[in-house]
């Protein structure tokens, strides 16, 4: 298997430019499947996290108003908070080390896009911060003060608009899962290779909207995960396309 190496701090997290994020990530995909890194195609993130990285995974409630979409538990533990509907109340399960626990809500029909952007950015916890976790650093502490275990619970948003010379490792941890899930389900030489390989006509806005529908459907991610993916590539100019006013009448016409 594949093993990374990069920098950290004193206390364990990472130091990751975008760059050495996206040759990771096509490292270990030329490792899991070398056909993937040949023709732009869709990653089986599953196969990915079960099969190749040996996680372990679990579906819960993880909080009675969905705010969290995932969780990374880094050691055995019997204090996983969870919520259990059917008593309308808070409760601790078992877990067992480097388990995914993936929240019910992403079990809905209409939810796979963001279930699979979930589990890559549980693969990329794995994969950057189980160190932080398991080893005993000096002055180590919990991302959430209220739960001291080892483990990081994910929220539906992500406060990376704040300047980021006030960002807490904690920013840092979850804005590097973020990227890393963007890299393993868009490997960035493939995206560019999709883009060269596909014949675009019309004006610029459409030539882009249909480049993001391209991506969209070729990765199966979401329109906007697509868009920012693009945008952060430079392959399309930032806010050229309107995510909320995205229709299917120009995914189609990628087809």
């Amino acid at each position: 298997m594949y093993k990374p190496s990069f920098k950290t701090k004193r206390n364990g997290v990472p130091v990751l430019s975008k760059e050495e994020i996206d040759n990771i990530a096509e490292n270990y995909l030329l490792d899991f499947c070398p056909e993937a890194m040949k023709t732009p195609q869709e990653i089986d993130i599953d196969s990915f996290a079960l099969n190749y990285l040996k996680l372990n995974q679990d579906f819960q409630y993880l909080y009675h108003k969905g705010i969290y979409l995932g969780m990374m538990v880094f050691k055995d533990t019997k204090k996983v908070p969870v919520f259990i509907p059917e008593r309308n109340e808070a409760d601790y399960i078992e877990a067992k080390a480097r388990t995914i626990i993936i929240d019910n809500t992403l079990l809905d029909e209409n939810q796979e896009h963001r279930y699979r952007y979930t589990m890559g950015h549980e693969c990329g916890h794995d994969i950057y911060h189980k160190y932080y976790y398991v080893k005993e650093l000096p002055n180590q502490i919990s991302l959430f003060e209220e739960i001291d275990e080892p483990l990081i619970r994910c929220r539906v948003v992500n406060n990376f608009k704040k300047d980021r010379r006030l960002w807490t490792d904690s920013d840092w941890m979850e804005w590097q899962s973020n990227y890393m899930s963007s890299a393993l389900l868009m490997p960035k030489s493939m995206v560019i290779k999709a883009v060269k390989d596909t014949n675009f006509k019309g004006k610029k806005i459409l030539t882009d909207y249909i480049k993001v529908g391209t991506i969209s459907k070729i990765f199966n991610v979401s329109i906007e995960a697509a868009t920012y993916r693009l945008e952060g590539l430079g392959i399309i100019e930032k806010d050229i396309v309107d995510i909320h006013n995205y229709t299917e009448a120009f995914v189609n016409l990628c087809s």
